[in-house]
């Protein structure tokens, strides 16, 4: 693998160590790292994904995107909630893969299977053909879904056994977080001043990033504090060591039981959103902490993929518009329906596009027309 990392400058939050190169934890204290930015913040407004924050973001020679991030903020039995399913995979892993691609120059990337992550970093790979070698532990419980989806993808080998250790990248990596780090970046762009951000413990990344993206905000003179963050975790689990950090510079820590996760994970799918436990979790302690506290959410994948472009099970309206897609960039409804030449209404496409989306065939985002933020779709052929 060729990964761009020379010039890529690190810093450890907890011991204030600064370095360059391609390293995952401090060399003095262990603690994971994040990058520097690589200039000032400059928002370009016309682009509605991460990379809107292309001038801080560390990349390599390209862009590789699919429209992640800028993900909308509703509000959900009085929380509000950032709404990560809304990325191409389902998730704000999508944000760090983007960025890691991006300082790919080629061959093969080798990773230890994880879940959403795994699944993610494959399909951005597979965007400049590079090829993912998965390392599935045989110990493995669970997780079927995204493993036998990642075995459908032509650019992943699958090798059961463990990778003791010899992989290129992890969930944790630095350019994983420079991106997550984004959704700290939008918070302040679509929500300005809250009171704080819940999120879940797990092992503490996706708090890390975004605790790394404010505290750069703050730095540029953007916001005035840290907004306070709230660690959720099970009533039986543990304090990570990238959560006992957190707690050391201010986060509060809640604990949540399985009745209070169950409950959650029903009251948000009646909205529509379809999270895993670990979301639940931290929406149940937003909604009883009240104020305006902002939860980052990630999706379940409940929808149904297909792999390749295979029009098994899908109407002549939706073979019509996928093909429509699958020739074109992205477009909007109207388009779609223009370039279909008066074979439907343009309700009929607006349902057709709703379902290609819910069959993981087609990805919905947005762009920003004028002073206007418009959605557009654009055929996905990894799934």
């Amino acid at each position: 693998m060729s990964v761009v990392t020379n010039g890529l400058r690190l810093r450890c939050l907890r011991c204030g160590f600064i370095g360059y190169g391609n390293m995952g934890l401090c060399p003095r204290c262990g603690f994971p790292l994040v990058t520097e930015p690589r200039g000032l913040l400059r928002v370009d407004r016309r682009e509605p994904s991460i990379w809107r924050y292309g001038s801080v973001l560390n990349r390599g020679g390209r862009v590789v995107t699919l429209g992640e991030g800028f993900t909308r903020v509703r509000r959900v039995g009085g929380v509000l909630v950032k709404d990560e399913s809304r990325n191409p995979t389902g998730s704000f892993m999508d944000r760090g893969s983007a960025v890691f691609i991006s300082n790919v120059g080629g061959g093969e990337v080798r990773v230890g299977f994880e879940e959403d992550f795994t699944l993610s970093l494959a399909v951005y790979a597979g965007l400049v053909g590079v090829g993912v070698r998965v390392y599935v532990s045989p110990d493995t419980a669970g997780a079927y879904q995204e493993l036998l989806r990642l075995a459908m993808m032509s650019n992943v080998t699958i090798e059961f056994r463990d990778s003791g250790g010899d992989v290129d990248v992890a969930y944790g990596h630095p350019l994983i977080l420079d991106g997550v780090k984004t959704i700290a970046y939008e918070l302040y762009e679509q929500v300005g001043e809250v009171d704080g951000v819940v999120l879940p413990m797990e092992r503490g990344y996706l708090a890390l990033a975004i605790y790394e993206g404010f505290r750069e905000l703050r730095e540029w003179g953007f916001i005035g504090e840290i907004p306070r963050f709230v660690l959720a975790k099970h009533r039986l689990g543990d304090v990570s060591e990238v959560g006992e950090w957190l707690v050391s510079v201010g986060a509060r820590v809640v604990d949540v039981d399985d009745g209070d996760i169950v409950r959650a994970m029903i009251d948000l799918a009646k909205s529509g959103l379809y999270v895993k436990p670990i979301s639940a979790m931290a929406y149940a302690a937003a909604s009883s902490l009240g104020g305006d506290y902002v939860v980052v959410v990630t999706g379940t994948g409940i929808k149904e993929y297909r792999v390749g472009r295979g029009f098994a099970g899908l109407t002549k309206l939706q073979e019509a518009v996928l093909k429509v897609l699958e020739g074109s960039g992205p477009m909007t409804a109207y388009q779609v329906w223009e370039r279909l030449g008066g074979v439907a209404t343009i309700q009929g496409v607006y349902k057709a596009l709703g379902s290609l989306v819910r069959k993981g065939l087609v990805v919905d985002d947005y762009e920003v027309h004028g002073n206007r933020k418009v959605k557009v779709f654009r055929a996905l052929s990894n799934y």
